[in-house]
């Protein structure tokens, strides 16, 4: 993309003066997050649940997350936070922890169903819809499923990022006002090939379908928060 001289000069300065990965230490609501991603069991199975904790910067911590069963003839939990399947039948499973503002809970529906039912596999699929946060151009729609090694990341064919931006780029993050902890998606350089507009793919591996709240659009040099998107079940 060629920028006009004044574009270019500002460029160049705010690659000198960028603030780097504390850009901004806004707030967000602090959560606790299942993580596991299971919606279906078959009598006998025994799964592992991991959820996570995020602060009011959208930063991972360590705290005491209680798991209880809403029916416990169904799904039982034992100390090490493990569920078994132990009848046919259905249960909501919940994480809960307590941070600065209280009692912090987030659930899941498991179904279990009886040995040598044919079970049709429902893919866990995310969405979200980009709505701008600057005078900038941003919108589209995406998806997010997984996949063998990680996500997968599918553009609309209505996605817009402003290409007249230097620097932009997108970013998985849990806390949409910052980049510390955030993980970017594509390059911020234009050289690099930056996607700004209709369908695009990106496959992220080593990411987990739950483990991000946000998709967003930065403008990395000039510190701007340009779109961001809600990642909801679809």
């Amino acid at each position: 993309m060629k920028l006009p001289k004044l574009v270019t000069f500002l460029f160049f300065l705010g690659l000198n003066s960028c603030i780097q990965d504390d850009i901004i230490a806004d707030f967000v609501p602090e959560e606790v997050r299942i993580i596991s991603n299971v919606n279906t069991l078959t009598v006998g199975d025994v799964l592992k649940l991991e959820a996570s904790y995020f602060n009011k910067v959208g930063q991972k911590e360590n705290k005491t997350i209680v798991w209880e069963s809403s029916n416990l003839k169904v799904l039982s939990i034992d100390e090490a936070n493990t569920i078994s399947a132990e009848s046919e039948g259905d249960a909501t499973i919940s994480a809960k922890t307590t941070g600065d503002s209280g009692e912090l809970t987030d659930s899941k529906f498991i179904m279990v169903v009886k040995k040598g039912d044919v079970v049709m596999p429902s893919e866990s699929i995310k969405k979200g819809t980009f709505t701008p946060t600057s005078s900038y151009e941003s919108a589209g729609d995406f998806e997010i499923k997984k996949n063998s090694t990680g996500i997968q990341i599918e553009l609309s064919s209505n996605y817009i990022g402003d290409d007249s931006l230097p620097g932009f780029a997108l970013f998985l993050t849990n806390n949409p006002n910052s980049l510390v902890n955030a993980l970017q998606i594509d390059a911020y350089d234009d050289s690099d090939g930056v996607h700004y507009k209709g369908a695009f793919i990106y496959n992220i591996e080593g990411v987990g379908l739950n483990d991000y709240k946000y998709l967003v659009q930065w403008c990395r040099p000039f510190s701007i928060l340009v779109g961001q998107a809600l990642i909801m079940d679809k």
